[in-house]
């Protein structure tokens, strides 16, 4: 196979570890998904803090019925971090919004992220690195 396979395959593989990472610390330290962390800060990412599902489950990556599962299933865990209101204009639009405690909840785990990422992100490029180098005096 070509070294950009060979690349493209470690990328990816560093990808899943620092993904497999990042969800088994947010869930062991916040009780969170990193799916369920993805929500929370795309929702935090905007000036009224409220998404239409439609709007979330592009950001998030996940079909409309697999967001709504996704709210649902944080809802029921009852720790208040969102609200799910039906708009007044047209009752088929339901807005998602972060409350003020999932906006603290979302700073705590965000700290979570950002120091797995950090750890993970200091081991990566040396050995890229050292990998494109190794290929380059092929």
């Amino acid at each position: 196979m070509s070294s950009a396979f060979c690349q493209w395959l470690e990328i990816n593989n560093f990808h899943l570890r620092v993904e497999s990472t990042l969800e088994k610390s947010l869930q062991m330290n916040h009780n969170l998904s990193l799916k369920e962390f993805y929500v929370l800060y795309f929702l935090s990412q905007e000036p009224d803090q409220k998404l239409k599902l439609q709007d979330l489950e592009e950001k998030v990556g996940l079909s409309q019925s697999a967001v709504s599962r996704l709210v649902s299933k944080f809802e029921a865990k009852g720790c208040g971090a969102l609200e799910r209101n039906v708009c007044e204009q047209d009752r088929r639009i339901v807005h998602t919004s972060l409350t003020k405690t999932g906006a603290a909840k979302l700073a705590a785990a965000a700290a979570t992220v950002e120091q797995v990422l950090t750890e993970s992100f200091s081991e990566m490029p040396v050995q890229l690195l050292i990998k494109q180098a190794e290929n380059q005096n092929k």
